[in-house]
Parts: C-alpha cells; structure tokens; sequence
C-alpha cells in the first residue's frame, strides 16, 4: 500500500519538533515561529526546516541563556523504493556562530542519498591546517586544499548518525544549555533511529536477515517468488 507522503513527513516533523523541545531550552527573546519546523512541498517531496515558509530559520543554541550559536538543520523526504515508507533523501545539520561575520559553518554533517563524487554521508569540518593543504597539493592537486572540503565518510546511507548524535556532540562538547532529562530523551531517539535503520537494512537484504533469524532459532520462510532483490546501491555506496 503507498503511504501518504505529506502524513509522513509532518509526522515525521512533529518528532523532530518533539525532538529540539525536549533537548533544546528556548530563550525568551527566541522567535518561537521560527524555531518551529515548517514542512514544505518541494517537487515530488517535501522538506522540514525551522524557519518560515518565505525564509529557512535556525535554533537558538545558548549559554547562561545567552544566544551563542545556531543549529541549522534541514530534511528533504520522499517515500522510499516500494512506496510504503518514508525515506530521507537529503539531510543537512550544522553548528554556527551566532554572529554571521565570523565565517562559515564550525562543522556540518550532510546526507545525499544520490550523492557520486562524495559519500553519501559525511562531516565538513572548518578547522584548517597548513599540514593539511600541503598534503593535499602535493598528492590532490585537483583538490582546493581545505580540509573543510574534505568528505569525512561516515557510514552510508543506512549506518550516518542521526539527529540525536549531533545534538549529543553540541551538548557533551560544547555545553550548551540544555533542558533535564536531556540525555534520556536523545538515548530514546537513538534507540527509535537505530531500530528505524535495522528494519530499513532487512528490507535491502532480506536474504541476510532470514540467514542470521535461522541461526538464532527463528523459522524462516521465504515467499513463494523468493527472497526480493538485495538492494545492492544501498549496501555499496560511500
């Protein structure tokens, strides 16, 4: 049965949403449409973003309730190969300054599904090295030589971080505020995205899963047209 692509996604904002409120405090001065995600219809999905509907937005990351820094983060969702479920195609969470003139993104963690020339998923960090560059124009010298143009893989499409490891890195690194029980509510989510990817990983290679449930005892039997294609794309790419 095809899922209703729109239900999904702002489902899937909503626990998002559910998400920044329980980790993240909200400073009085923040904007709180802002802070709110918005889904919008782009072409034949649909992206979630805070922001407005006429301007992408940001989420407050304070200290002491002092607005420091934002969190930017971005999905762009469709449904996946059988049409059943709901599938990230494009992801984008990165950490700010508060302060525009002082440059370009700390770090960035971006997701393409249909990502070539770099893994599908992968860290940009800013924090440059003249050891760096020199390595890379001596062995690269088609590459700028900035290692935040360096694509730091990071598992795939099936095995990236999700959200909650991010804002894990925010609050455990950097100390941000945080709301209590912050640390339980990302654990939680964890485990949600962690089950989500496991179920995800048996439908790209059903055969392997039914091969690991006989060795653990489980009968296992396949349907009567065999076991559906593994999807090779999904378990090779960077």
């Amino acid at each position: 049965m095809t899922a209703d692509l729109h239900e999904e996604s702002v489902k899937f904002a909503q626990q998002i949403q559910d998400l920044l409120d329980a980790v993240l405090p909200m400073s009085e001065a923040e904007d709180q449409e802002v802070r709110k995600l918005k889904v919008i219809e782009h072409e034949d999905s649909y992206a979630i973003r805070p922001g407005t509907l006429q301007k992408v937005g940001a989420v407050w990351l304070t200290k002491g309730g002092d607005h420091v820094a934002d969190l930017h983060l971005s999905y762009l969702c469709a449904l996946d190969r059988s049409r059943g479920f709901l599938a990230v195609r494009k992801s984008k969470f990165q950490l700010t300054s508060a302060r525009p003139k002082e440059g370009p993104p700390l770090f960035r963690l971006d997701f393409d599904n249909k990502a070539h020339t770099v893994p599908a998923a992968h860290w940009n960090v800013n924090g440059e090295r003249g050891a760096t560059s020199v390595l890379l124009a001596r062995c690269n010298p088609d590459h700028v030589g900035l290692l935040s143009q360096v694509h730091l893989p990071v598992g795939g499409v099936r095995y990236r971080p999700c959200l909650e490891d991010f804002l894990d890195l925010l609050l455990t690194e950097f100390k941000f505020d945080r709301n209590p029980a912050w640390q339980d509510r990302i654990e939680d989510g964890r485990e949600s995205w962690r089950r989500l990817q496991t179920r995800a990983i048996v439908r790209d290679s059903p055969e392997d899963a039914a091969e690991v449930l006989a060795k653990l005892g489980y009968s296992v039997t396949p349907p009567d047209s065999g076991h559906t294609a593994t999807n090779l794309e999904a378990l090779r790419c960077r």
